[in-house]
């Protein structure tokens, strides 16, 4: 699965477009997570217990990300640059959430 773009920015770069590729690398965190979700069930049971938490955890932080993004689009008058940065501070925080899972995952099905 390809990975979500990369979240450095451009101080040049038009709130219009950051707006734009945060959403798209939102949509790219969402279909990750939705893969290793696919891979959670098909795994064992002794995976399952392991890697639950972690998953839920990354999924929690992913939408948070998506409410701070869509403050963005609501607020995009006023303080888009603001919200945005916000928005990628917690596409940071999914993104060591989600390799966090994944390896909790492939260690479980290692074991």
């Amino acid at each position: 699965m390809p990975e979500p773009e990369d979240n450095g920015r451009l101080d040049d770069e038009s709130e219009d477009v950051l707006v734009e590729r945060l959403g798209h690398t939102l949509d790219g965190w969402r279909a990750r997570i939705d893969e290793l979700w696919v891979q959670f069930d098909l795994a064992g049971h002794e995976v399952r217990d392991q890697v639950r938490k972690r998953i839920d955890v990354t999924e929690n932080v992913y939408l948070a990300a998506r409410s701070h993004f869509s403050d963005v689009r609501r607020d995009a008058a006023s303080n888009a640059k603001g919200l945005c940065d916000g928005t990628e501070k917690l596409l940071v925080d999914l993104r060591h959430m989600y390799e966090s899972a994944e390896a909790a995952f492939r260690r479980g099905r290692s074991e």
